[in-house]
């Protein structure tokens, strides 16, 4: 898997953080695969529009509300992968 640092990703985490990727690839104009789940997404050039646009993906994907500083504030796929595993948990 692109871009893990050793820690263990749970399933559950694991497919999340290749949806993201699927859905962040389009927005950066490059192929899913190329998407390093542990790069920061300024590394990238993710900008705020594309921020906004994932945060409402992942509401509609999930079926929960995102903050959509959330992107921001958990800047990579795996971290923001943790963070929507977390969050959902807590709701549950």
């Amino acid at each position: 898997m692109p871009g893990t640092t050793g820690q263990q990703v749970l399933p559950a985490q694991a497919e999340l953080q290749d949806w993201l990727a699927a859905e962040i690839a389009p927005l950066l104009g490059i192929a899913p695969e190329e998407v390093d789940h542990s790069a920061a997404f300024g590394e990238y050039g993710l900008d705020s529009i594309a921020g906004l646009t994932l945060a409402a993906a992942i509401e509609d994907h999930l079926g929960v509300e995102v903050d959509p500083t959330a992107v921001w504030d958990h800047p990579s796929i795996a971290e923001l992968s943790a963070h929507l595993i977390e969050a959902r948990a807590a709701t549950s």
